[in-house]
């Protein structure tokens, strides 16, 4: 089954425009302009409304990036996400990083509001967030009552969403943050039969080889994603499971998402993810998902 997910304007975020590789946003009160190689059509806004920014971002030949701003670095922005119905809500903050990040991934919204529905049903549920960046989705989920296993193997981002956590009063909530490769992780989830009632998963297109305790082998979206996929599916609790994987790799379509999760027994919804424009019907594309229950669940499913 087919369904997108849309993210709309947002309090604290609003997409303002895209085209030509870029597009024009409102990040807690300030106007960036960030590269996007999928907005491939023109601008709708007149130059002026670009010259506008703040802070512009610019890849290099390399893959890296820089900024350049009018008035200097804007520093943190304090950002607040409530869940629609009242099941949940957390602070954090944004900062432009040198890649053209900035703390959180607005496209993935929808996610956050899937997964507390999911958890606010269920008692002392565990989610696993799999490479889970900032944490926007672990402190939904948190806030919803969820344990949760935070897990990349960044110190970087470990810090910063730990940072949010503190920030949205949730500090002291069952929020482990957890330096691994999400490979190592599930190897030893597996090992204790460890379940989980909610997996999210959004594996990168590659990844460094890991050298710690558990070594492990550089990451290669397109050779180890299948059997990281089987993996969360075994490491899900028996009771309403909920499995969600989403990507951003340039080529994967969500036909090739339905196909890696698609199993007997299971039901599969995929779409893509998207960003709905502030003042037009554009939508901008931003990746695909796809979610997997057992069959017999989804009569209550969210």
């Amino acid at each position: 089954m087919s369904h997108d997910l849309l993210t709309p304007p947002l309090p604290g975020y609003r997409l303002l425009d895209s085209g030509a590789g870029r597009k024009l946003e409102d990040l807690g009160g300030i106007l960036v302009i960030r590269p996007c190689p999928q907005a491939v059509w023109q601008p709708r806004l007149e130059a002026k409304a670009w010259d506008a920014a703040e802070a512009c971002c610019h890849r290099t030949e390399t893959g890296g990036g820089y900024w350049e701003f009018r008035h200097g670095d804007p520093g943190e922005r304090p950002w607040q996400w409530r869940d629609p119905d009242g099941q949940a809500a957390f602070s954090a903050k944004l900062r432009l990083t040198a890649f053209g990040h900035c703390g959180a991934f607005f496209e993935q919204e929808p996610i956050w509001r899937h997964l507390v529905a999911h958890l606010a049903r269920k008692t002392r549920p565990r989610f696993a967030n799999l490479f889970g960046y900032t944490g926007c989705a672990s402190l939904a989920a948190a806030a919803a009552g969820a344990e949760v296993f935070h897990v990349d193997s960044a110190k970087g981002v470990l810090d910063w969403g730990r940072d949010n956590a503190r920030r949205s009063g949730l500090d002291q909530a069952p929020i482990h943050w957890i330096q691994d490769d999400v490979r190592s992780f599930l190897r030893l989830a597996a090992k204790r039969d460890f379940r989980y009632d909610a997996i999210l998963v959004d594996p990168p297109s590659w990844g460094h080889a890991s050298h710690g305790r558990r070594k492990t082998a550089a990451w290669r979206f397109e050779d180890g994603v299948a059997e990281l996929l089987a993996a969360c599916r075994a490491a899900l609790v028996d009771d309403d499971p909920l499995l969600i994987f989403t990507s951003h790799v340039p080529g994967v379509q969500q036909a090739s998402a339905r196909n890696l999760l698609q199993v007997p027994g299971w039901s599969c919804t995929s779409g893509e993810l998207g960003i709905a424009h502030a003042d037009d019907p554009r939508i901008l594309p931003a990746g695909i998902y796809a979610k997997l229950r057992l069959s017999q669940d989804i009569s209550d499913a969210s």
